[in-house]
């Protein structure tokens, strides 16, 4: 994957400009069981700054094909977030939680409440209240509003900053990204090298705030230490991956030593791992180590049987074996599976993909219509099954599936893209219209725009349907005006890029 910093250099300059630009004062938020943050942060960027600053990170992310769109892993990964921000919720403010295409070992927090969770730190995780504790110490990051309360602390760093930034364009125009890279590198890191004592304050913060969310979610928060700890000693080992943990998350014996003497005082709470979790893992296994390096590691488990949970191992086998196109195998290996778990949807949508991968319509068929008897209104189990109506042909039914889960999810853009397909080859109209609605909710708006253009164009008398593209048309060009962009172009903030990891996740 081409790392995000060698994409959106070229539009770095303006990206931090905006992020740092002054921003109008607004009343502070009230946030649960912690520190008044007084007026400092709000002043130098507002919480309607830092959403739309999120906001359009996300967007070029997803953009660029650096965000999973795995339905699955994705529901797992918000559930468990959303649990664990309960304390830290505020007035209008929202977490998102999303899975990034990248092995790495690293989590980040950008303001508005968006967390990115590399799909190597899922895969590092050794139990599931690991990975709770890289999130809820990321949450506290956003509760806290470190990224504002960071800027305004910085004031005396604005010139050295300003002057990386500006070098830094220069080298992007010349065509040379190592030397951008290298000429930001030094003029970020002298910036942030003045600022330690605040990272290394916020960090803390960010611990002891985690492990109050970890407790009240009931996972035990001696996790987090031991997860820092783990990270520190495979870095002497020359784990690169570790690498990239460590240098957005400085950790120091000393910060361990604290978080252990916190737990301490905190009580101990054992937690199986959920299933969600164990199949969330080795699915996304598949995904970031291949198909072929997937089934080595999951035979290897087996035969040596070193594994977290023997059935989810089953699973990732199966779900490896699919992804080589060994369809017997992987329905044998699922049966092993389900021999071991409980009822589990992505059970029953791996079951209906193996049916499906076979030719046997009919069972997948049935494999759908079991599961969403058993999981009704499970996203990702919809959204296959709908997939698999589309391509059958079975308009009418797909339709129908479309019209109750829209009933239910109204802003779900992947339900938009399925009723663009729909929609296709007979229907401009709502063809336009709905993929419109998928690049809107996915906060891409100049595309949003353009397809509700070519809607506007197209033949139709639906006129509920024309006026509300024309008030949602109405609705991107203010937002955009906001974002200081002209009609249809993307925000340039949009292309903020990697620059997230040297401020919102420090």
């Amino acid at each position: 994957m081409t790392p995000p910093t060698r994409r959106f250099l070229p539009a770095l300059a303006v990206a931090v400009a905006l992020a740092f630009a002054p921003a109008a004062s607004h009343g502070e938020l009230p946030y649960y069981d912690l520190p008044d943050l007084g007026e400092a942060a709000d002043s130098a960027l507002s919480a309607a700054d830092e959403a739309r600053i999120g906001r359009n990170v996300v967007a070029a992310m997803r953009a660029g094909g650096e965000i999973a769109d795995d339905a699955e892993v994705t529901l797992y990964l918000n559930d468990l977030g959303g649990r664990l921000a309960q304390p830290a919720l505020s007035a209008g403010t929202r977490y998102q939680f999303f899975v990034v295409n990248d092995r790495s070992i690293n989590a980040f927090a950008l303001p508005g409440g968006y967390i990115g969770v590399n799909s190597g730190l899922l895969l590092a995780s050794q139990s599931e209240a690991e990975l709770a504790s890289v999130l809820a110490h990321e949450i506290a990051h956003v509760a806290q509003r470190h990224m504002a309360r960071m800027k305004a602390a910085s004031a005396p760093n604005q010139l050295v900053m300003l002057a990386a930034i500006l070098a830094g364009a220069l080298a992007a125009r010349s065509g040379s990204a190592d030397a951008t890279i290298g000429v930001l590198n030094a003029g970020i890191g002298l910036s942030i090298q003045n600022q330690l004592s605040y990272s290394r304050d916020f960090e803390r913060e960010a611990d002891r705030l985690g492990m109050q969310y970890l407790a009240a979610a009931g996972f035990d928060v001696r996790a987090m230490p031991s997860f820092f700890e783990r990270m520190q000693q495979a870095n002497r080992h020359n784990d690169n991956n570790a690498y990239a943990f460590l240098r957005t998350h400085p950790v120091t014996v000393e910060r361990i030593s604290e978080a252990q003497n916190r737990a301490l005082g905190l009580p101990l709470k054992m937690r199986a791992d959920s299933v969600d979790y164990l199949l969330a893992r080795e699915k996304l296994r598949v995904a970031v180590a291949g198909a072929d390096e997937a089934a080595r590691f999951g035979e290897a488990a087996l035969r040596n049987r070193q594994f977290l949970n023997e059935g989810a191992t089953w699973f990732g086998l199966a779900s490896a074996r699919l992804a080589q196109r060994r369809v017997g195998e992987a329905a044998a290996a699922l049966r092993e599976a389900q021999a071991r778990l409980p009822a589990h949807p992505m059970l029953a949508t791996l079951s209906a993909a193996i049916a499906r991968a076979s030719g046997d319509a009919a069972a997948a068929r049935a494999a759908f219509r079991a599961g969403r008897a058993a999981f009704p209104g499970n996203r990702a189990l919809t959204l296959a099954e709908i997939d698999f109506l589309l391509e059958a042909g079975d308009r009418d039914a797909a339709g129908a599936r479309l019209r109750e889960a829209l009933s239910r999810h109204n802003t779900d853009a992947e339900l938009y893209r399925l009723q663009a397909r729909l929609y296709a080859d007979r229907d401009r109209l709502r063809y336009h219209a709905a993929l419109g609605n998928a690049f809107y909710f996915e906060m891409r708006y100049g595309a949003a725009m353009e397809q509700y253009q070519l809607a506007g164009k197209a033949p139709g008398d639906d006129f509920y349907l024309r006026s509300a593209i024309e008030a949602r048309m109405r609705e991107i060009e203010k937002t955009l005006k906001e974002d200081g962009t002209t009609r249809g172009k993307k925000p340039a903030d949009a292309r903020f890029g990697d620059v997230h990891r040297h401020f919102a996740s420090r």
